[in-house]
Protein backbone atom coordinates (compact mmCIF):
# COMPACT_ATOMS: atom_id res chain seq x y z
CA UNK A 1 0.00 0.00 0.00
CA UNK A 2 1.15 3.94 -0.82
CA UNK A 3 2.40 6.06 1.48
CA UNK A 4 -0.56 7.99 1.15
CA UNK A 5 -3.41 5.22 0.87
CA UNK A 6 -1.68 3.74 4.34
CA UNK A 7 -1.98 8.00 5.67
CA UNK A 8 -5.59 8.28 4.10
CA UNK A 9 -6.56 5.26 6.19
CA UNK A 10 -4.98 6.38 9.26
CA UNK A 11 -6.56 9.39 9.25
CA UNK A 12 -2.69 10.69 9.58
CA UNK A 13 -3.63 14.29 10.96
CA UNK A 14 -5.96 16.53 12.27
CA UNK A 15 -5.24 19.28 10.15
CA UNK A 16 -5.20 17.83 7.09
CA UNK A 17 -8.37 15.22 7.98
CA UNK A 18 -10.14 18.88 8.47
CA UNK A 19 -9.82 20.02 5.21
CA UNK A 20 -10.67 16.80 3.59
CA UNK A 21 -13.55 16.47 5.44
CA UNK A 22 -14.68 19.26 4.06
CA UNK A 23 -16.96 18.60 1.55
CA UNK A 24 -20.29 15.78 1.21
CA UNK A 25 -19.77 13.09 -0.94
CA UNK A 26 -22.19 13.06 -3.95
CA UNK A 27 -24.92 10.44 -5.12
CA UNK A 28 -23.43 7.67 -7.63
CA UNK A 29 -25.83 9.71 -9.83
CA UNK A 30 -24.19 12.92 -9.78
CA UNK A 31 -20.73 10.83 -11.45
CA UNK A 32 -20.99 12.74 -14.53
CA UNK A 33 -21.30 15.85 -13.56
CA UNK A 34 -18.54 15.49 -11.11
CA UNK A 35 -16.44 14.32 -14.19
CA UNK A 36 -17.44 17.09 -16.36
CA UNK A 37 -16.11 19.61 -13.53
CA UNK A 38 -12.58 17.93 -13.51
CA UNK A 39 -12.00 17.77 -17.07
CA UNK A 40 -13.34 21.53 -17.11
CA UNK A 41 -10.61 22.37 -14.46
CA UNK A 42 -8.06 20.33 -16.30
CA UNK A 43 -8.59 22.17 -19.54
CA UNK A 44 -8.19 24.94 -17.88
CA UNK A 45 -4.95 24.14 -17.00
CA UNK A 46 -4.01 23.55 -20.28
CA UNK A 47 -5.09 19.43 -20.89
CA UNK A 48 -6.75 19.07 -24.35
CA UNK A 49 -10.49 18.86 -24.82
CA UNK A 50 -9.24 14.95 -26.55
CA UNK A 51 -7.15 13.96 -23.83
CA UNK A 52 -9.67 14.36 -21.06
CA UNK A 53 -12.17 13.45 -23.01
CA UNK A 54 -10.18 9.44 -23.96
CA UNK A 55 -9.46 9.02 -20.24
CA UNK A 56 -13.08 9.28 -18.85
CA UNK A 57 -14.37 7.49 -21.74
CA UNK A 58 -16.70 4.42 -20.44
CA UNK A 59 -15.47 4.56 -16.93
CA UNK A 60 -17.34 4.74 -13.72
CA UNK A 61 -16.62 5.06 -9.97
CA UNK A 62 -14.32 2.16 -8.52
CA UNK A 63 -16.31 0.32 -6.12
CA UNK A 64 -13.29 -0.96 -4.53
CA UNK A 65 -11.87 2.12 -4.14
CA UNK A 66 -15.38 3.46 -2.09
CA UNK A 67 -14.73 -0.16 0.19
CA UNK A 68 -11.06 0.92 0.71
CA UNK A 69 -11.75 3.98 1.59
CA UNK A 70 -14.43 3.52 4.24
CA UNK A 71 -12.10 0.79 5.65
CA UNK A 72 -10.04 1.66 9.00
CA UNK A 73 -8.13 -0.82 10.58
CA UNK A 74 -9.46 -2.12 13.36
CA UNK A 75 -6.25 -2.59 15.44
CA UNK A 76 -3.52 0.31 15.76
CA UNK A 77 -0.05 -1.80 15.11
CA UNK A 78 2.54 -1.83 17.78
CA UNK A 79 6.32 -0.17 17.51
CA UNK A 80 7.67 -4.03 17.49
CA UNK A 81 5.11 -5.58 14.97
CA UNK A 82 4.88 -2.37 12.31
CA UNK A 83 9.30 -2.76 12.22
CA UNK A 84 9.51 -6.36 12.31
CA UNK A 85 7.42 -6.35 9.02
CA UNK A 86 8.64 -3.27 6.81
CA UNK A 87 12.73 -3.39 8.12
CA UNK A 88 12.94 -7.37 7.61
CA UNK A 89 16.28 -9.06 6.74
CA UNK A 90 15.27 -9.77 3.23
CA UNK A 91 14.17 -6.38 2.89
CA UNK A 92 17.80 -4.85 4.67
CA UNK A 93 19.45 -7.28 1.92
CA UNK A 94 17.94 -6.56 -1.22
CA UNK A 95 18.24 -2.60 -0.40
CA UNK A 96 21.88 -3.18 0.06
CA UNK A 97 21.60 -4.71 -3.17
CA UNK A 98 19.71 -2.55 -5.24
CA UNK A 99 22.40 0.48 -3.28
CA UNK A 100 25.14 -1.82 -5.00
CA UNK A 101 23.71 -2.01 -8.53
CA UNK A 102 22.87 1.61 -8.85
CA UNK A 103 25.83 3.54 -6.38
CA UNK A 104 27.10 5.53 -9.30
CA UNK A 105 23.77 6.87 -9.88
CA UNK A 106 22.77 7.27 -6.11
CA UNK A 107 26.09 8.80 -5.45
CA UNK A 108 25.96 11.79 -8.18
CA UNK A 109 21.93 12.09 -6.99
CA UNK A 110 23.61 13.12 -3.32
CA UNK A 111 25.69 15.55 -5.02
CA UNK A 112 23.05 17.34 -6.48
CA UNK A 113 20.20 16.83 -3.67
CA UNK A 114 21.67 16.08 -1.11
CA UNK A 115 20.25 12.86 -0.05
CA UNK A 116 21.97 9.62 0.96
CA UNK A 117 21.86 7.03 -1.00
CA UNK A 118 20.67 4.66 1.32
CA UNK A 119 17.11 7.04 1.88
CA UNK A 120 16.27 6.83 -1.47
CA UNK A 121 16.75 2.85 -1.23
CA UNK A 122 14.76 2.80 1.93
CA UNK A 123 12.03 4.51 0.55
CA UNK A 124 11.90 2.64 -2.12
CA UNK A 125 11.93 -0.40 -0.36
CA UNK A 126 8.83 0.40 2.02
CA UNK A 127 6.75 1.66 -0.59
CA UNK A 128 6.78 -0.92 -3.07
CA UNK A 129 9.14 -3.98 -1.91
CA UNK A 130 11.70 -2.07 -4.69
CA UNK A 131 9.45 -1.91 -7.01
CA UNK A 132 7.65 -5.56 -6.43
CA UNK A 133 4.30 -4.09 -6.05
CA UNK A 134 3.61 -1.14 -7.31
CA UNK A 135 -0.73 -1.13 -7.49
CA UNK A 136 -2.81 -2.23 -10.57
CA UNK A 137 -5.97 0.24 -10.18
CA UNK A 138 -6.21 2.70 -12.50
CA UNK A 139 -5.31 6.24 -11.28
CA UNK A 140 -7.35 8.52 -13.35
CA UNK A 141 -10.46 6.21 -12.18
CA UNK A 142 -9.17 5.99 -8.16
CA UNK A 143 -8.37 9.34 -7.97
CA UNK A 144 -11.51 10.63 -9.26
CA UNK A 145 -13.67 8.48 -7.63
CA UNK A 146 -12.44 9.41 -4.45
CA UNK A 147 -13.13 13.08 -5.59
CA UNK A 148 -16.86 12.21 -6.64
CA UNK A 149 -17.73 9.80 -4.54
CA UNK A 150 -16.34 10.09 -1.03
CA UNK A 151 -16.26 13.27 1.50
CA UNK A 152 -12.48 14.36 0.57
CA UNK A 153 -13.71 16.34 -3.00
CA UNK A 154 -11.36 19.33 -3.05
CA UNK A 155 -8.37 17.29 -2.26
CA UNK A 156 -8.57 14.51 -5.25
CA UNK A 157 -10.48 16.84 -7.49
CA UNK A 158 -7.02 18.62 -7.50
CA UNK A 159 -5.54 15.03 -7.48
CA UNK A 160 -7.33 14.06 -10.90
CA UNK A 161 -6.63 17.07 -12.30
CA UNK A 162 -3.07 16.60 -11.86
CA UNK A 163 -3.18 12.78 -13.29
CA UNK A 164 -5.11 13.85 -17.00
CA UNK A 165 -1.91 16.86 -16.96
CA UNK A 166 0.21 13.89 -16.58
CA UNK A 167 -1.45 11.88 -19.26
CA UNK A 168 -1.00 15.21 -21.32
CA UNK A 169 2.91 16.07 -20.52
CA UNK A 170 4.10 12.06 -20.70
CA UNK A 171 1.99 11.05 -23.80
CA UNK A 172 0.30 8.28 -21.89
CA UNK A 173 -2.96 6.37 -21.87
CA UNK A 174 -4.77 6.34 -18.96
CA UNK A 175 -4.13 2.09 -18.84
CA UNK A 176 -0.32 2.61 -18.88
CA UNK A 177 -0.78 5.11 -15.47
CA UNK A 178 -1.48 2.59 -12.72
CA UNK A 179 -0.93 2.99 -8.81
CA UNK A 180 -2.74 2.24 -5.34
CA UNK A 181 -5.94 2.50 -4.89
CA UNK A 182 -5.83 6.04 -3.37
CA UNK A 183 -3.95 7.13 -6.81
CA UNK A 184 0.14 7.03 -5.35
CA UNK A 185 1.80 5.59 -8.90
CA UNK A 186 5.52 4.30 -9.80
CA UNK A 187 8.48 3.09 -7.77
CA UNK A 188 8.13 5.58 -5.22
CA UNK A 189 4.31 5.76 -5.14
CA UNK A 190 3.74 9.12 -5.77
CA UNK A 191 0.92 10.95 -5.89
CA UNK A 192 -0.30 12.84 -9.44
CA UNK A 193 0.21 16.25 -7.50
CA UNK A 194 3.71 15.41 -6.02
CA UNK A 195 4.33 13.65 -9.58
CA UNK A 196 3.66 17.18 -11.28
CA UNK A 197 5.77 19.16 -8.81
CA UNK A 198 8.62 17.37 -7.87
CA UNK A 199 8.83 14.42 -10.92
CA UNK A 200 12.25 14.90 -12.61
CA UNK A 201 13.15 13.34 -16.28
CA UNK A 202 16.55 12.08 -15.00
CA UNK A 203 17.32 10.47 -18.53
CA UNK A 204 16.07 13.36 -20.53
CA UNK A 205 14.04 11.03 -23.41
CA UNK A 206 10.98 14.30 -22.56
CA UNK A 207 9.06 12.13 -20.12
CA UNK A 208 9.00 11.60 -16.39
CA UNK A 209 8.76 7.55 -15.52
CA UNK A 210 8.14 6.52 -12.07
CA UNK A 211 7.54 3.05 -13.42
CA UNK A 212 10.27 2.02 -15.40
CA UNK A 213 12.81 4.13 -15.27
CA UNK A 214 15.02 4.06 -12.18
CA UNK A 215 16.61 7.26 -12.87
CA UNK A 216 13.44 9.26 -13.10
CA UNK A 217 12.20 7.56 -10.15
CA UNK A 218 14.92 8.00 -8.09
CA UNK A 219 15.83 11.50 -9.40
CA UNK A 220 12.15 12.31 -8.28
CA UNK A 221 12.42 10.74 -4.53
CA UNK A 222 15.71 12.89 -4.28
CA UNK A 223 14.20 16.29 -5.04
CA UNK A 224 10.69 15.39 -3.40
CA UNK A 225 12.58 14.85 0.08
CA UNK A 226 14.53 18.12 -0.52
CA UNK A 227 12.04 19.93 -1.31
CA UNK A 228 10.14 18.79 1.46
CA UNK A 229 13.06 19.74 4.21
CA UNK A 230 15.54 17.32 4.08
CA UNK A 231 19.07 18.65 4.82
CA UNK A 232 22.77 17.04 5.06
CA UNK A 233 24.55 15.90 7.00
CA UNK A 234 22.36 14.70 9.87
CA UNK A 235 20.83 11.29 9.64
CA UNK A 236 16.87 10.99 10.45
CA UNK A 237 16.78 9.11 13.60
CA UNK A 238 18.95 6.95 15.49
CA UNK A 239 18.21 4.77 18.62
CA UNK A 240 19.60 6.04 21.75
CA UNK A 241 20.32 4.94 25.78
CA UNK A 242 18.63 7.20 28.31
CA UNK A 243 20.22 7.93 31.62
CA UNK A 244 17.89 5.99 34.63
CA UNK A 245 17.44 9.59 35.72
CA UNK A 246 15.89 10.36 32.17
CA UNK A 247 12.40 12.28 32.95
CA UNK A 248 9.90 10.43 31.03
CA UNK A 249 7.65 13.17 30.07
CA UNK A 250 10.38 14.92 28.19
CA UNK A 251 10.50 12.13 25.66
CA UNK A 252 7.55 13.14 23.46
CA UNK A 253 7.86 14.99 20.11
CA UNK A 254 6.82 18.22 21.00
CA UNK A 255 9.50 18.67 23.40
CA UNK A 256 12.62 19.92 21.51
CA UNK A 257 16.15 20.47 22.89
CA UNK A 258 19.58 21.26 20.74
CA UNK A 259 21.35 18.16 20.24
CA UNK A 260 24.29 19.25 22.93
CA UNK A 261 21.56 19.29 25.54
CA UNK A 262 20.53 16.02 25.45
CA UNK A 263 24.13 15.20 25.43
CA UNK A 264 24.69 17.34 28.64
CA UNK A 265 21.21 15.33 29.93
CA UNK A 266 23.32 11.93 29.74
CA UNK A 267 21.64 10.45 26.67
CA UNK A 268 24.29 8.71 24.51
CA UNK A 269 24.41 6.59 20.94
CA UNK A 270 23.14 2.98 21.53
CA UNK A 271 26.50 1.53 22.05
CA UNK A 272 27.62 4.49 24.59
CA UNK A 273 29.03 6.84 21.72
CA UNK A 274 28.37 10.45 22.34
CA UNK A 275 25.73 12.24 20.22
CA UNK A 276 26.73 14.14 17.12
CA UNK A 277 28.27 17.72 18.90
CA UNK A 278 25.38 19.60 17.32
CA UNK A 279 23.10 22.60 17.80
CA UNK A 280 19.90 21.44 15.95
CA UNK A 281 16.79 20.72 17.19
CA UNK A 282 15.88 17.43 18.07
CA UNK A 283 13.41 15.13 20.29
CA UNK A 284 13.49 11.79 22.24
CA UNK A 285 10.90 9.26 21.32
CA UNK A 286 9.92 6.03 23.61
CA UNK A 287 7.71 4.74 20.40
CA UNK A 288 6.99 1.33 22.69
CA UNK A 289 7.01 2.89 25.89
CA UNK A 290 9.82 3.43 28.48
CA UNK A 291 10.46 -0.82 28.47
CA UNK A 292 11.87 -0.40 24.41
CA UNK A 293 14.35 1.24 22.82
CA UNK A 294 14.70 5.00 22.41
CA UNK A 295 15.36 7.58 19.49
CA UNK A 296 16.21 10.60 19.04
CA UNK A 297 14.75 12.77 16.18
CA UNK A 298 17.11 15.04 14.26
CA UNK A 299 15.51 17.55 12.22
CA UNK A 300 15.24 15.37 8.89
CA UNK A 301 12.82 13.12 10.42
CA UNK A 302 10.53 15.66 9.98
CA UNK A 303 11.42 15.89 6.50
CA UNK A 304 10.76 11.68 6.43
CA UNK A 305 7.41 12.66 7.87
CA UNK A 306 6.02 15.31 5.64
CA UNK A 307 6.30 11.81 3.03
CA UNK A 308 4.46 10.07 5.00
CA UNK A 309 2.61 11.85 8.56
CA UNK A 310 3.33 7.84 10.08
CA UNK A 311 5.87 7.91 13.09
CA UNK A 312 6.12 4.40 13.54
CA UNK A 313 7.03 4.84 9.08
CA UNK A 314 9.31 7.18 9.43
CA UNK A 315 11.08 5.31 12.26
CA UNK A 316 11.35 2.32 10.10
CA UNK A 317 12.51 4.62 7.06
CA UNK A 318 15.81 5.69 9.32
CA UNK A 319 16.50 2.12 10.72
CA UNK A 320 16.11 0.49 7.36
CA UNK A 321 18.14 3.19 6.03
CA UNK A 322 20.77 2.63 8.83
CA UNK A 323 21.14 -0.89 7.75
CA UNK A 324 20.82 -0.63 4.12
CA UNK A 325 24.06 1.52 4.69
CA UNK A 326 25.75 -1.22 6.83
CA UNK A 327 24.99 0.11 10.18
CA UNK A 328 23.55 -1.78 12.86
CA UNK A 329 19.99 -2.66 14.04
CA UNK A 330 18.04 -1.54 16.79
CA UNK A 331 20.00 -2.94 19.81
CA UNK A 332 16.28 -2.81 22.78
CA UNK A 333 14.16 -5.29 21.56
CA UNK A 334 10.29 -3.91 22.29
CA UNK A 335 8.43 -5.58 25.34
CA UNK A 336 7.18 -9.18 24.14
CA UNK A 337 4.16 -8.34 26.11
CA UNK A 338 3.37 -5.17 23.97
CA UNK A 339 -0.32 -5.67 22.57
CA UNK A 340 -2.14 -4.02 20.09
CA UNK A 341 -5.04 -1.66 21.01
CA UNK A 342 -8.02 -1.83 19.17
CA UNK A 343 -10.19 1.05 17.84
CA UNK A 344 -13.12 0.46 20.53
CA UNK A 345 -10.39 0.44 23.24
CA UNK A 346 -8.53 3.36 22.72
CA UNK A 347 -12.30 5.46 22.15
CA UNK A 348 -13.04 4.06 24.94
CA UNK A 349 -9.65 5.47 26.62
CA UNK A 350 -10.15 8.57 25.15
CA UNK A 351 -13.84 8.85 26.42
CA UNK A 352 -12.79 8.06 30.04
CA UNK A 353 -9.29 10.44 29.69
CA UNK A 354 -11.87 13.12 28.76
CA UNK A 355 -14.44 12.91 31.87
CA UNK A 356 -10.72 13.24 33.77
CA UNK A 357 -10.45 16.18 31.90
CA UNK A 358 -6.71 14.69 30.62
CA UNK A 359 -8.11 14.75 27.13
CA UNK A 360 -10.28 17.56 24.90
CA UNK A 361 -9.56 16.50 21.74
CA UNK A 362 -11.55 14.83 19.10
CA UNK A 363 -13.01 11.20 19.91
CA UNK A 364 -11.45 8.91 17.05
CA UNK A 365 -9.60 6.15 18.10
CA UNK A 366 -6.56 7.37 16.78
CA UNK A 367 -3.12 6.99 19.93
CA UNK A 368 -1.95 10.30 18.61
CA UNK A 369 0.09 12.75 20.18
CA UNK A 370 -2.47 14.11 22.25
CA UNK A 371 -4.07 11.25 23.12
CA UNK A 372 -0.70 10.23 24.32
CA UNK A 373 -0.64 13.41 26.27
CA UNK A 374 -3.14 12.88 28.02
CA UNK A 375 -2.09 9.21 29.12
CA UNK A 376 1.23 10.50 29.87
CA UNK A 377 -0.88 12.79 32.83
CA UNK A 378 -2.72 9.77 33.86
CA UNK A 379 -0.09 8.02 34.58
CA UNK A 380 1.72 10.65 36.78
CA UNK A 381 -1.69 10.84 38.20
CA UNK A 382 -1.86 7.39 39.34
CA UNK A 383 1.86 7.14 39.88
CA UNK A 384 3.07 4.80 36.43
CA UNK A 385 5.91 6.04 34.42
CA UNK A 386 4.72 8.21 32.74
CA UNK A 387 6.04 7.63 29.02
CA UNK A 388 2.45 8.19 26.85
CA UNK A 389 2.03 4.37 26.26
CA UNK A 390 -1.23 2.82 27.18
CA UNK A 391 -0.02 -0.31 27.81
CA UNK A 392 -2.52 -3.16 28.70
CA UNK A 393 -2.38 -2.83 32.82
CA UNK A 394 -2.64 1.17 31.96
CA UNK A 395 -5.84 0.87 30.27
CA UNK A 396 -7.65 -1.96 32.91
CA UNK A 397 -6.57 0.88 35.45
CA UNK A 398 -7.89 3.69 33.94
CA UNK A 399 -11.23 1.44 32.90
CA UNK A 400 -11.33 0.66 37.27
CA UNK A 401 -10.99 4.59 37.82
CA UNK A 402 -14.10 6.36 38.72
Amino acid sequence: MSSLARALALISTAAATSALLAAPALAQGEWPSCVQSIKAEAMRQGVPQAIADRAFQGLSPDPKVMDLDTKQPEFSLTYGRYIANAVSADRIAKGQQRLAQNRSLLEALQSEYGVPPQYIMAFWGVETNYGGYMGDFLVVRSVATLACMTKRRDFFTNESVQALRILAMNHMTREQMRGSWAGAMGNMQFMPSTFMKYGVDRTGDGKIDLWNSLPDAFASAANFLRGIGWKPPLPAAAEVILPSNFPLDQADTTVEKPVSEWAKMGVKLAGSAPLPASAEPSSIILPAGYRGPAFILYPNFKAVMNWNRSTLYALSVAILAQQIAGGPGVMQPPPSDDEPLSRDTVIDMQNRLARLTLYTDEVDGLLGPKTRSAVRLYQKKIGMPADGHPTPEFVRRLQQAR
